[in-house]
């Protein structure tokens, strides 16, 4: 049987609320790290009655462990309390990582097949097929996909968002990059689309732009967090190997990782 490769050098993307247990977890399975976030989480505020309407909700919708952290935080500053959530409330997590963070606190969150943490998988789910005169809640960041809003209104469903926090570039990490470019087997994480586009505008304005720069870095070995991602670095035309993580978490990356020492 073939040996792991303990010689990976893992640029993690992460920001930095998520970084840290992380790259703890990988150097223990033997690897170099590099910080290298591409976004820092800003928070934001929650909506003057959110007091009042968290239990008017019948659905309410995570989604990331970002978002359940400022949520948290929030309203514990504006309340001094926990959120509690109605009896009739009923709680969902995009990703793994949301739905550990949602259980750590005791909260209501459905439990659903783990290929189900994925947006478009948890709107085919059995629960949300007829949302009619259902309240909906989705608590996220600013901006991102309207899939999730879409497909619940489509069910029947009214829908409520509340943006707790955004994401906005991080100062680029110029020796860390540097690192990673000489090193013998780089690899790089991307968790989402927009952690992808602030790396590719950070690198364009630090000088590593050019037509070789991104050349090298299409061949290398990238973990990402979904299809769709994988989707999209392939119609950018990436030549390296891409793999999807097996579940949205800490857990899913280590066994990517894993994967790519094992298939090198």
């Amino acid at each position: 049987m073939t040996k792991p490769d303990p010689v990976l050098t893992f640029l993690n993307t992460r920001p930095v609320e998520q970084a840290e247990a992380l790259s703890q977890s990988v150097r223990e399975k033997g690897h170099q790290v590099l910080a290298c976030p591409t976004l820092k989480i800003c928070p934001r505020s929650l909506p003057q009655q959110a007091g009042v309407t968290l239990s008017t909700f019948d659905k309410v919708f995570f989604i990331s462990q970002n978002a359940v952290k400022q949520f948290v935080d929030m309203w514990q500053s504006a309340y001094q309390t926990h959120p509690v959530f109605a009896e009739k409330t009923e709680c969902f997590a995009i990703g793994q990582s949301t739905y550990n963070a949602m259980k750590a606190l005791d909260w209501p969150v459905a439990k659903v097949h783990s290929n189900q943490y994925v947006t478009e998988a948890l709107l085919q789910s059995e629960v949300l097929q007829n949302l009619t005169d259902q309240q909906c809640l989705i608590v996220k960041g600013k901006g991102g996909r309207p899939t999730l809003a879409e497909g619940l209104i489509a069910a029947g469903a009214t829908v409520t968002e509340w943006a707790v926090y955004e994401r906005v570039p991080a100062d680029f990490c110029d020796a860390q990059w540097q690192v990673f470019r000489s090193a013998r087997h780089p690899v790089l994480l991307i968790s989402s689309l927009d952690a992808w586009y602030g790396l590719e505008k950070m690198l364009k304005n630090s000088g590593y732009g050019s037509k070789n720069d991104q050349a090298w870095l299409f061949l290398q070995d990238v973990i990402v967090f979904s299809d769709r991602i994988k989707h999209a670095l392939q119609q950018q035309e990436w030549q390296g190997r891409l793999f999807v993580v097996p579940q949205q978490s800490n857990a899913g990356i280590l066994t990517a990782l894993e994967q790519i020492s094992i298939e090198r």
